[in-house]
Formats: C-alpha cells, sequence, structure tokens
C-alpha cells in the first residue's frame, strides 16, 4: 500500500466517505471479499485489510495461513 498521484487507465478508483482508494489491476485479485479500514486505537493509527470471505490455501501450499498467505 502507498501513496500515489497517478491513476493509470486499468486502474480501478473506489470513494467512501470522501476517501478515494485506487487499487491497480494486478492487486484487485487479492483484495476480493475484503474491507480496507481505518483504524486509531491505543495511540496508533493505520490502515487494515480485513478479508471478509477468505480462500482456502492453493494446492501445493500447506500450512499456509489463508488470511496472510503464503508468503
Amino acid at each position: 500500500m502507498s501513496l500515489d498521484d497517478k491513476v493509470s487507465d486499468s486502474d480501478q478508483v473506489y470513494s467512501s466517505h470522501g476517501v478515494k482508494v485506487i487499487v491497480d489491476d494486478q492487486t484487485l485479485a487479492y483484495l476480493q471479499k475484503a474491507t480496507v479500514k481505518f483504524v486509531e486505537e491505543n495511540g496508533r493509527s493505520g490502515f487494515t485489510i480485513e478479508v471478509d470471505n477468505p480462500q482456502p490455501a492453493a494446492a501445493g501450499c500447506a500450512g499456509c495461513d489463508p488470511s496472510t498467505g503464503c508468503g
């Protein structure tokens, strides 16, 4: 995740509560069924990505955590 001022023709632009989120086409598949939230708690703030419907690990990825992937 990064801040950028460039939007490509293939990027998807979403807007919610006055905030624009721009997602490139390669990343979009990883964010399917996910919610991006800005959280402020315990003196910290930042974005979280919550998977609403995690997909099972792909074959050959034994032991992977579906919420974090194989990397």
